[in-house]
């Protein structure tokens, strides 16, 4: 309307200048054909003020949800926005009157298909002039993509934690809460002596202050008995396959969390040949380990196996747990148990990983 109503006046502008020679009607006219490239003069210089950022250094989201992505759009100028469309993918977000040095934040959903690591990025913006006569696509804006990592979903699968594994001692910082152990650098608890107790466990300085004979009850050090080998193996993976096989790995690993068990999450990477390993103990570092392999692309893992892991790691454990490339898990010994991309949740359900 605000156009039409513009060349409506110009119209008339020459038109009077010709049917009446109008004295000042070529300085109005002047003024009249110049007021637009001031407006989108204007304009661009408004855009080039424009900064749209996410919010946070990244976003972090299961396979299969939805997440809504806060972008922050600031004016940085002197003059006042009075509209903003902001393009991201395929949804158009819409900003009126924003004043100067003032923010504002909308949401973007974002639909977490693919496992990895992704960026989100302002497609497109267009700004108009303070009259809103002229709409105009800003080149030079000021954005910063969105960093989203997508972790792998992980399925309900029922693990057997044979007694073997829970009492396997091993080397660690941390000490059960709960039992004790033969670990003489620390101490669990302290008893009065009983019928049996070995001489070595003597405490001689609290029995010295008491009269009377105490024991020392020695730590069971908290490892990981446990490894978890992802083994893409030689061939290469579909993206589906290549998610399911990572929905395996945070399934098993899952699955050994809930029953308390601490295991070494392991992979190693195709282009730096560097192995990577991550101590899983519970739910918090569980997630820690998802994040940290969803940086990496399933394409970019080299194949693994237990003896290239004792080859550079020289810790004992018990037993391995490999994720196989040909979507297969394999408990130690035991016969792989091998799944299919369409079915492999209702089959994980009717399975048992004996570790």
């Amino acid at each position: 309307m605000k156009k039409w109503l513009y060349l409506a006046a110009v119209l008339a502008t020459v038109y009077l200048n010709l049917v009446y020679e109008w004295p000042d009607g070529r300085y109005i006219l002047a003024v009249e054909l110049v007021f637009p490239v001031i407006l989108c003069l204007q304009a661009r210089m408004m855009g080039a003020k424009i900064r749209i950022c996410p919010q946070g250094d990244f976003q972090m989201a299961e396979e299969g949800e939805t997440l809504n992505i806060p972008f922050v759009v600031e004016n940085c100028g002197v003059f006042r926005i009075p509209f903003l469309r902001v393009q991201i993918e395929h949804k158009k977000q819409t900003v009126r009157n924003l004043k100067k040095g003032e923010k504002h934040t909308f949401l973007f959903p974002y639909e977490a298909s693919a496992c990895g690591k992704h960026e989100v990025k302002v497609k497109k913006a267009v700004t108009t002039d303070a009259s809103g006569m002229f709409r105009i696509r800003i080149r030079k804006l000021q954005s910063v993509p969105a960093e989203i990592h997508i972790v792998p979903k992980a399925y309900p699968v029922l693990a057997e934690i044979s007694e073997a594994v829970r009492l396997f001692v091993t080397e660690g910082e941390e000490y059960a809460k709960d039992r004790g152990g033969d670990d003489t650098s620390e101490v669990f608890d302290v008893h009065e002596y009983q019928p049996g107790d070995r001489i070595a466990q003597i405490h001689w300085k609290l029995s010295a202050r008491t009269d009377e004979l105490y024991m020392k009850e020695f730590s069971f050090p908290l490892g990981a008995a446990v490894i978890l080998l992802l083994d893409p193996g030689e061939s290469k993976m579909t993206e589906e396959a290549g998610n399911v096989f990572l929905n395996l790995a945070a399934s098993a690993g899952r699955a050994m969390v809930e029953e308390s068990c601490r295991f070494y999450a392991v992979w190693k990477e195709s282009r730096t040949q560097i192995f990577k390993r991550f101590l899983v103990k519970n739910e918090e570092t569980f997630y820690d380990w998802l994040l940290a392999l969803s940086s990496t692309q399933v394409s970019e893992l080299d194949r693994l196996d237990e003896d290239l892991y004792r080859h550079e790691f020289f810790e004992p454990y018990l037993k391995a747990v490999r994720i196989g490339g040909d979507l297969s898990i394999q408990c130690g010994e035991e016969m792989p148990v091998f799944f299919h991309e369409k079915t492999f949740v209702e089959e994980l359900n009717r399975t048992v990983l004996e570790i």
